[in-house]
């Protein structure tokens, strides 16, 4: 006994907090929890005394608990709210990026015996309080946010009683624990494997806004990547904003000179048509996150956003099992890393001169 230390020796429980307050046992495994059904005095109370007593609780049997719970229980603590707030006309459901992330949720919350329920901030007019006071009703704790576009303030998450991760970059303004895609990593492996093609001059193109949710690790990884280049093989990175006009790409093609591109929701085929310029005769493409029907037709990245989505996903149970309910005072980030896929687009090559790009040369019809 004296080899152990004296605070696994000394272990406060339960009936102690509550014989302090007066209160049964049951009642402080729900204010510790912080269950709706305890008035917010009391759970303030209980937490004052657990914090005085220096009650630890042991994550295993909360987990174990809590499954009990789960599984006995005919309420709603199976379920995992995913809260969305999409905005403008077309749904997420849409987009092929949703939709990897959420048939990762989707699986993830099957293995572990969850069930997902989605709630639209559009179905609450843009309310989240009502939205927030349905979850309360229904003791819904598990929060996943994803899934928004045009954050406005109105659209802050309280945390306040709800175990809460985030996905990808949405819900921006709420601190949390979030999943999301290694996006420095991806850009550099991409780039790799088109200087190992035999490609000297690639460059980047993706729009603002994206790079902007990235956090700017697009362009990051770029310019970090290009610094071992020699300098007569650096190109600057194509960054537009909305309505790019096509004599800006045109001029930036012609003043750099790349013999590839890494390329993200930009037209950038359709305007190199328009100019004469054939993929990959004369420039080849790379697709930084490939959609449904680059897949098999042109080389890029898989970003394994099925898996972002099941490590969002497994951030909520970890602070369900944790009873870690508001916002994370040191919130971490889980980054999945792409994979690379071969395609026509790029194809190795020998190590030749840049093609020059004329200004007008080859250009089609406007």
């Amino acid at each position: 006994m004296e080899n152990i230390p004296q605070n696994q020796i000394k272990t406060v429980r339960m009936a102690e907090i509550a014989q302090r307050l007066g209160v049964a046992s049951s009642t402080i495994s729900r204010a510790l929890r912080n269950d709706p059904r305890i008035s917010i005095e009391l759970r303030k109370r209980v937490h004052g005394v657990a914090d005085e007593l220096g009650y630890q609780p042991n994550p295993l049997v909360s987990a174990l608990m809590a499954n009990r719970r789960r599984r006995g229980s005919g309420g709603a603590v199976d379920v995992i709210a995913l809260v969305t707030n999409y905005g403008g006309r077309r749904d997420w459901r849409t987009k092929d990026v949703c939709c990897w992330e959420y048939e990762g949720i989707q699986r993830r919350a099957s293995q572990l015996g969850f069930r997902v329920e989605i709630f639209a901030l559009a179905d609450y007019r843009g309310e989240l309080t009502k939205l927030q006071a349905t979850l309360r009703a229904r003791a819904i704790r598990g929060v996943l946010l994803g899934f928004s576009r045009e954050e406005k303030p109105n659209t802050i998450f309280d945390c306040t009683d709800f175990c809460v991760a985030g996905l990808s970059g949405y819900f921006p303004g709420v601190v949390a624990d979030r999943a999301n895609f290694h996006g420095f990593y991806n850009v550099q492996l991409a780039l790799d494997q088109m200087h190992r093609h035999g490609y000297r001059r690639p460059t980047l193109i993706t729009p603002a806004l994206n790079n902007r949710i990235s956090n700017n690790l697009w362009s990051a990884a770029f310019l970090d990547w290009q610094r071992r280049l020699p300098k007569k093989d650096r190109c600057e990175p194509f960054i537009p904003r909305e309505n790019v006009d096509v004599a800006e790409f045109s001029d930036w093609l012609y003043r750099n000179e790349p013999d590839s591109l890494l390329v993200y929701k930009f037209p950038v085929r359709r305007l190199l048509q328009r100019r004469g310029i054939r993929v990959p005769e004369d420039i080849s493409l790379a697709y930084l996150y490939r959609t449904s029907d680059e897949m098999g037709s042109a080389a890029g990245i898989d970003g394994n956003l099925d898996v972002v989505g099941s490590a969002a996903f497994d951030l909520v149970i970890e602070r369900l099992h944790a009873n870690a309910t508001g916002t994370s005072k040191h919130p971490k980030e889980v980054l999945i890393t792409g994979t690379w896929h071969e395609g026509p687009t790029l194809p190795t090559r020998e190590i030749v001169p840049a093609q020059r790009h004329s200004r007008g040369a080859g250009r089609g019809p406007s």
